[in-house]
């Protein structure tokens, strides 16, 4: 985490590794596409969803319209996906919040939280999202988690392929995903 991190405009990408949770754990190159919650940057964004492979989805527990936002930007992805694709929820900035509030989810007196982690839970739960998680890239709670649960589903729902003579797996659409030698 750095402080002087400049947010995400319009759309950023990366490669990243991430270890799925299972039983024999294997390593996935992940491709993120980063982008922006801007309302300017619709247009741009919601090209990206089409054969996308899984999705976070992405809001700050202490700002409540980034959390009221999250119903427009599950439109966008079910407008702009053939077949809607697998949905991490994901409550950023946990480390803005009261100790007692980040554990037990609720918002105290004089707490930055403005959305509980049960009504968040909910949410997940009516959009069919794989799961809920609370994270602080500042203090670093639950960011690989997020991306472990999503590179295990994608892992454990896509079929075996080889593509150029090397090891990957088609996922939705048949778009490959590089999988790393097992070893």
């Amino acid at each position: 985490f750095y402080e002087d991190i400049v947010p995400t405009i319009g759309m950023d990408f990366k490669y990243c590794h991430s270890t799925t949770l299972e039983k024999k754990p294997r390593s996935v190159r992940l491709q993120i596409w980063d982008t922006s919650g801007q309302d300017r940057f619709v247009t741009l964004t919601t090209a990206f969803y089409r054969n996308c492979n899984g999705v976070m989805l992405c809001f700050d527990i202490t700002n409540r319209v980034s959390f009221e936002d999250l119903d427009a930007w599950f439109d966008r992805l079910r407008a702009n996906c053939p077949e809607i694709p697998p949905v991490i929820l994901v409550g950023c900035k946990l480390d803005l919040v009261h100790k007692a509030d980040a554990h037990d989810g609720g918002i105290s007196l004089g707490s930055q939280r403005q959305v509980e982690k049960s009504e968040a839970d909910a949410w997940a739960r009516r959009h069919n999202c794989l799961c809920y998680l609370e994270t602080s890239a500042k203090e670093n709670t639950n960011v690989s988690e997020a991306f472990q649960q999503l590179a295990t589903y994608v892992a454990q729902n896509t079929t075996p392929a080889l593509e150029g003579g090397r090891s990957g797996i088609n996922g939705r659409n048949g778009r490959p995903i590089q999988r790393e030698p097992e070893g």
